[in-house]
């Protein structure tokens, strides 16, 4: 088995990946996001997220912009000396902005992630998550003649990141 080495006590990661919308409001499109963490102990850990997307609308055709922060917790499953990677699950709260045409400036979001991370050295850390962000207060709606209801702003991505450890 390859040797595992302790989880960090504060990490700085970025990534990449995709970002979708539940509704299909738009487009698949490409995601980024930069996350820090901090453990509090061997099982719970602290996050502070920024994720931004860029998607085109599916009424429209205008691109669609979001950029979401939020702050969370998360559960490690299984712990580095139990497993090559650590499976975790979290939550949290935060904002979501959507710009461009027909855009929400302001929608209240509760991240809903799980993943795996892996040290790779003793200080690069690489790994990947699924998170589902459903919207709250969220109006993604036009005034274009026969625009059918009011798109939603529930989300969806699916990350990959590498960064430091510490």
């Amino acid at each position: 088995m390859i040797r595992n080495w302790p989880q960090p006590t504060l990490s700085v990661e970025g990534g990449a990946g995709i970002v979708g919308f539940v509704g299909g409001a738009a487009s698949l499109g490409p995601a980024w996001n930069v996350r820090v963490s901090g453990a509090v102990s061997d099982r719970f850990v602290l996050e502070g997220n920024y994720v931004g997307g860029l998607s085109e609308r599916a009424d429209t055709g205008d691109s669609l912009v979001m950029t979401a922060l939020d702050a969370g917790g998360r559960y490690n499953i299984l712990l580095p000396d139990q497993s090559p990677v650590v499976p975790f699950v979290g939550a949290g709260v935060g904002y979501a902005g959507f710009a461009g045409r027909y855009g929400d400036a302001a929608t209240l979001i509760v991240p809903v992630n799980g993943g795996v991370e892996r040290m790779l050295t003793e200080n690069i850390k690489v790994g990947a998550r699924f998170t589902f962000r459903p919207a709250f207060f969220d109006d993604l709606g036009t005034d274009l003649p026969g625009s059918r209801g009011q798109p939603g702003a529930d989300t969806w991505s699916l990350l990959a990141q590498v960064g430091g450890g510490f």
